[in-house]
């Protein structure tokens, strides 16, 4: 048994082709007293039925309905942090494919009390799960720092796990469309230790409709975001009295 419980946030819409898969794959391993926050965002398929079905099958399973769609997935997300009670908190995608023992090995990394945020490796795939990519590592150049995550971002929010103090600093999620991901660890790093651990621990699937761009954003997307992360990792520190 492990001595930390985890929150799982999941965002979803129009999922319903993948989801089973990736929710059979993180509940094998969850814990009891683990939950996964599952926040649906209005969708065309059959995706609110699947997650329902889901929940009624197993009580470790929330399903929140997201209410502001202003903002799609960042919105999609902060909803689903909002619910997530436990000491350790995931955020997860909606289409992949977790490693049996990807919990546990990333709640490992906060055995150190300094760690705030912990990054894992993962293979990229197709639609049908062949690995295109070893490694996003080695693709993203995969660092801790801050300043250099700022240039060019090295993860992705389905390889990472916060501490749940730090929802306090982390909510509300300021990013526009996306970068949740990018924020979070920007600002989870400010206040302990980012851990990298270079294994991976997820098979991360592309496919014609998941959230996760296809090539590098608008270079006025990428400056946009960079002075969201920098304004409010400085106002919300000096707001906590960090120096």
């Amino acid at each position: 048994m492990r001595d930390k419980t985890v929150s799982i946030a999941m965002a979803v819409c129009n999922g319903e082709k993948y989801l089973p898969a990736q929710i059979d794959s993180i509940l094998c391993q969850m814990e009891e007293k683990d939950e996964l926050i599952i926040s649906y965002d209005p969708s065309t398929d059959e995706t609110l039925q699947t997650v329902r079905e889901y929940e009624k099958r197993d009580n470790r399973i929330h399903v929140v309905l997201n209410k502001d769609h202003s903002r799609g997935l960042v919105s999609n997300f902060d909803n689903a942090l909002r619910q997530c009670s436990k000491e350790v908190i995931f955020y997860s995608d909606q289409d992949d494919i977790w490693m049996p023992d990807k919990i546990d090995k990333m709640v490992r990394c906060f055995e150190d009390s300094k760690v705030t945020v912990a990054i894992h490796d993962a293979k990229i795939t197709d639609e049908n799960m062949n690995v295109m990519i070893d490694s996003t590592f080695k693709l993203r150049g995969g660092s801790t720092s801050f300043w250099k995550n700022l240039i060019r971002l090295s993860y992705i929010g389905c390889s990472m796990a916060f501490r749940s103090d730090m929802l306090s600093v982390v909510l509300p999620l300021p990013t526009k469309k996306r970068s949740y991901d990018w924020w979070t660890g920007s600002i989870c790093s400010c206040y302990g230790k980012m851990v990298m651990l270079d294994e991976a621990l997820i098979l991360h699937r592309m496919h014609q409709n998941n959230a996760t761009p296809k090539k590098r954003p608008p270079l006025s997307y990428q400056l946009n975001v960079r002075a969201i992360i920098i304004f409010n990792t400085a106002k919300r520190l000096l707001l906590n009295g960090v120096k």
